[in-house]
């Protein structure tokens, strides 16, 4: 799944940078070779989980777990999973982070450099945002909705993910929107990124880190009232077809 010659360079960048153990847990779906009413067919879960193995064999800091979703209610449901493939990152603060779907094309970098930051501890954040969210007394679930073939996406979702490492009132996933077509349809999505904090507020387009901190903080201040939903930064077509054959963006992993 993933090329040779970066699985070197991964290797390299876990022996340098990994600290701590790094758990990730695998949700996931074996293909039946029956039709069962109201099944949906896991697309990608076999390409994902090829992905993580060879990533959890790069580096003995990261220990991979796989699940069966349908034989792991108790595990899906203490770790907040709701859909397949879904991968839950965990490093020594415990603090889990999630992708769902197959993290391919400009959402791969991000995938490494998540394992990176959970194993640390710690992340780049600028001091006024570790401040402010150190104030936080809501919880704030934040969702990022992408494409792998999307170059706005990798920053509002790095950024969720570190807010949510650095803080136990937010919690973060990323959505590779054209797998879950459902989940489109229930936010009308048209472009990517879109993010969609507590289910209250959408906002669509590329949002930096000081710009998710705002929206963040008002859904946290408004006690549960809707605020605005509105257009941010540029955006990347959604598109129309809900799956495709081959892994989005080709199955290219793009290294940072």
């Amino acid at each position: 799944m993933i090329p040779l010659r970066e699985q070197e360079y991964i290797k390299e960048k876990f022996a340098r940078e990994l600290v701590g153990p790094v758990r990730i847990d695998y949700f996931t779906q074996r293909a039946s070779p029956l039709y069962v009413p109201g099944r949906e067919e896991c697309a990608y879960c076999d390409d994902v989980r090829q992905m993580l193995e060879e990533l959890d064999a790069l580096s003995d800091k990261i220990k991979l777990t796989a699940h069966e979703f349908a034989e792991a209610r108790e595990a899906a449901s203490r770790l907040r999973v709701d859909k397949i493939p879904g991968i839950v990152i965990r490093g020594p603060a415990n603090r889990a982070i999630k992708f769902y779907g197959i993290p391919s094309g400009h959402e791969f970098p991000g995938l490494i450099d998540d394992i990176v930051d959970a194993s640390r501890g710690k992340v780049d954040l600028a001091q006024d945002t570790v401040r402010r969210l150190k104030r936080l007394k809501q919880d704030v679930a934040i969702q990022v909705l992408v494409t792998p073939t999307c170059p706005h996406c990798p920053v509002v979702a790095r950024a969720a993910h570190k807010m949510a490492l650095e803080s136990t009132h937010i919690q973060a996933e990323v959505v590779e929107i054209s797998e879950f077509p459902r989940l489109a349809q229930r936010y009308q999505v048209r472009g990517v990124p879109t993010t969609v904090l507590n289910e209250q507020t959408l906002v669509v387009g590329a949002m930096d880190e000081r710009m998710l901190l705002e929206q963040v903080m008002k859904v946290a201040e408004g006690a549960g009232l809707p605020p605005p939903s509105g257009q941010a930064g540029p955006t990347t077509p959604a598109p129309e077809t809900p799956q495709q054959q081959q892994p989005p963006g080709g199955g290219r992993l793009i290294l940072p």
